[in-house]
């Protein structure tokens, strides 16, 4: 089974929902997929470049409990990432940082 356009649509209107919900939420890079594993499903990656702030305020905006510990993607690089399944679909929230991973842990613990 593989998803459509009309599938695909009902992530945009979540996020739209969000935004407008939450007016003060900074820019985010935000892709709508459909990811198939044993099922079709619709996911909703939301990224944040170094922007610690308002990572906490998405994280709070979707109701995003759990942050997983930052991990070091080489380089000076690391990312922090939540996630949350709402409406079926499935928003997973990454903040890429170029921070220690003690201080990262810190500001995404807030």
């Amino acid at each position: 089974m593989s998803l459509t356009a009309l599938d695909q649509a009902r992530g945009h209107r979540l996020m739209a929902d969000v935004a407008e919900s939450h007016p003060h939420l900074p820019a985010a890079e935000i892709h709508v997929r459909s990811q198939i594993m044993m099922v079709a499903e619709l996911v909703i990656d939301v990224s944040l470049h170094g922007d610690e702030v308002g990572f906490g305020q998405w994280q709070r905006a979707l109701g995003i409990i759990k942050v997983e510990p930052p991990r070091h993607l080489g380089g000076g690089s690391w990312a922090s990432s939540g996630h949350i399944t709402r409406d079926g679909i499935t928003v997973v929230l990454t903040l890429h940082h170029r921070q220690e991973a003690p201080v990262l842990a810190m500001v995404v613990a807030a």
